[in-house]
Parts: C-alpha cells; sequence; structure tokens
C-alpha cells in the first residue's frame, strides 16, 4: 500500500478493497485455519466475534465490489459528474458502507432477540441465531447478498455492452 496511488480518485476504492481484503485474511482467516485443524471451536465466547468479523467484512467485501462496478461505469462514461461531485458520489458511499456493514450484523450477532445456540463443531459456530427467523434472514439475504451481487452483474453487462457499441460505433 506504500506505492499505492492513493490521490487518483479512480484507484481509491481498490485501495479500500486490499485493506478491507487484508483486514479479513488477518482477523478472520485465523478462526477458520484454527477450526479446520482442530475440528472445534476452542471457546463459544469466541462464536459471536468470529460471526460478526466473518459476515461484516465479507459482505463489505462484496458491496464494495458492486459499488467499484457501478464508479467504473462513472469513470468511463460520466467522469465529469464523478470528478465535479466526488464527494457525494465517491466518499460519502464509500464511508456509509463501512459504517452500515459492521453496525447491520452487530445490531443482528448481538442485540436480536433471540436464543444463541452455537456449535462448537460447526463452521462460524453454526451461525447467528438470527438465520433461524425469517424476516431479518430474507432481509439479510436479499439486500446484502442478491442485491448486491444483482448490481454487480448488471452493472458490468451495461458496461461490456456499452464498450462493444463504441467500438461498433467507431
Amino acid at each position: 500500500l506504500h506505492n499505492f496511488k492513493w490521490n487518483r480518485l479512480a484507484s481509491q476504492i481498490f485501495g479500500i478493497l486490499l485493506i478491507v481484503n487484508a483486514l479479513l485474511i488477518l482477523f478472520e482467516l485465523p478462526f477458520t485455519l484454527t477450526y479446520l485443524y482442530d475440528g472445534f471451536v476452542r471457546h463459544e465466547n469466541i462464536c459471536p466475534v468470529w460471526i460478526l468479523i466473518n459476515y461484516s467484512l465479507f459482505i463489505l467485501s462484496i458491496i464494495l465490489i458492486a459499488w467499484t462496478s457501478i464508479e467504473r461505469y462513472l469513470f468511463i462514461y460520466h467522469e465529469q459528474l464523478i470528478t465535479r461531485c466526488r464527494i457525494l458520489l465517491h466518499y460519502i458511499p464509500i464511508g456509509c458502507f463501512i459504517v452500515y456493514t459492521p453496525l447491520f450484523y452487530i445490531s443482528l450477532v448481538l442485540f436480536y432477540p433471540c436464543q444463541q445456540a452455537f456449535s462448537e463443531y460447526s463452521y462460524i459456530c453454526g451461525g447467528p441465531c438470527y438465520l433461524f427467523h425469517i424476516v431479518p434472514c430474507v432481509i439479510d439475504w436479499l439486500f446484502n447478498v442478491v442485491l448486491v451481487l444483482l448490481i454487480t452483474c448488471v452493472m458490468n453487462i451495461i458496461l461490456i455492452v456499452e464498450t462493444v457499441n463504441d467500438g461498433v460505433a467507431q
């Protein structure tokens, strides 16, 4: 990250993605490797922390990838707009995603009113208890996974079609 071009607006999101995924490797991977080596979780108290780190960082990563797809389109076809409104279209969304994701999972994993029953012999302790309640589970799945993946796919398809159309027009 020392030689990373932080002053280029278009590359900043990639630096943030690198940091998020480095945090994932540094903080989540040791839990997973220990579980895979031992075959169980040593202490049940680790479960909420492991779930929070796992869910927050993985979902933050895919949300940032979706936003990267949107930004890439804006930088290619609307560069003046995103340069002129960089705080509104670049910094605020990234900041909101970075704040939203951990807060969302803290509220569901730690404060959702359900009985946690962690399994010490399951990956990420069998998951949080909100997954067994239809409303929070569907909201999480639809908005944080399906919608995000759909946005990524649609934006990349739009970008490919626009690029092909520009090539045909020339």
